[in-house]
């Protein structure tokens, strides 16, 4: 790849060459707070669980202060053995931060905060709601920051949950490319999910009450490297759903080459952040409640489960304006 940058010339990069070994493991396997919640790691990427814990809306705040940093830290928590109403589930979720709006999907009756993520054993060629790599509604000015995903009724086998790390991804970046896609934005649109277009697709769930509009065609400028505003840490704010173009030197300027290089780079950055070596997958049961940092992570959920019920409750804590 060729781009012509103000500052640093034409630099060149075989994308696909770009095969480094896997990321650093991250010390310390086990962690007990001071509150007495154990958290213990998945991976060496990213990913943990947290073992005594009860959620709820009136939880100590000392805990609360725990859970969040175990959360910015390994990026996707897993907390087993939860039973929390769509009532419940909301106030924890306001622990962590207000409500972010949740464009398109109709909430819970009575419980605007909710949505319900379902699809009946009756619907097996239904598509799988989050079921292509995504990061929750990046296409907003402000993206969410956490989502709160509480498992009420699962498959015995099927419709895992695999999260991966963008941080891990852009750790993995060699300098030199680092330094040229910091020039690069990308243009974010629901348009390929939630236009008028895709309004049968989704009809399929009977379970869920989506609503498709012209609204999904606009477009939102993000840049691809950003700063987690908790951490600091930099990350890879890519997801192949999303993310509709890019825009920097010598990529989607509108010239014939831009538009080659923008299609090239656009393909390499999905295979690339969705690789195995940055993942963790989460086989759920009944009463498992995952939170993840959307700032740093995208994720899919996998439609394997033909036959059988998925149901969870979703809610969502607002975010701040992605920068660089």
């Amino acid at each position: 790849m060729v781009l012509h940058g103000p500052r640093l010339g034409p630099v060149s990069f075989h994308w696909q060459r770009l095969t480094s070994t896997s990321p650093p493991a991250r010390a310390h396997r086990h962690r007990v707070a001071p509150v007495g919640m154990t958290v213990s790691r998945l991976t060496g990427v990213l990913g943990a669980r947290a073992d005594g814990v009860t959620l709820g809306p009136d939880m100590d705040p000392g805990l609360v202060a725990e859970l969040r940093a175990a959360l910015v830290e390994h990026e996707v928590l897993v907390i087993p053995g939860q039973g929390l109403s769509p009532e419940e589930q909301a106030g924890f979720s306001h622990l962590l931060g207000p409500y972010s709006e949740v464009p398109f999907v109709q909430p819970v009756p009575e419980h605007p905060e909710v949505i319900k993520v379902v699809k009946e054993a009756s619907e097996p060629e239904a598509f799988n709601f989050g079921g292509v790599w995504h990061s929750d509604f990046s296409f907003l000015d402000a993206p969410p920051a956490f989502t709160v995903l509480h498992a009420l009724d699962v498959p015995d086998v099927g419709g895992d949950t695999v999260w991966a790390s963008m941080t891990a991804a852009h750790d993995l970046l060699p300098e030199e490319m680092r330094q040229t896609l910091e020039q690069v934005t990308c243009v974010h649109s629901a348009s390929a999910s939630y236009s008028p277009a895709q309004q049968a697709l989704h009809s399929g769930l009977s379970g869920m009450d989506i609503r498709t509009s012209e609204s999904a065609e606009e477009t939102r400028e993000h840049p691809l490297l950003r700063t987690h505003p908790e951490t600091g840490k930099r990350s890879l704010f890519f997801n192949g759903t999303y993310v509709r173009a890019l825009r920097g030197p010598g990529v989607g300027d509108g010239s014939e080459a831009g538009s080659r290089e923008e299609s090239r780079l656009l393909k390499w950055l999905h295979e690339f952040t969705t690789h195995v070596r940055f993942t963790v997958r989460h086989r759920w049961s009944d009463g498992d409640v995952v939170l993840w940092d959307n700032r740093s992570t995208q994720h899919v959920a996998l439609n394997d489960y033909a036959g059988q019920r998925r149901e969870l409750n979703r809610t969502t804590v607002a975010g701040t304006e992605p920068v660089a």
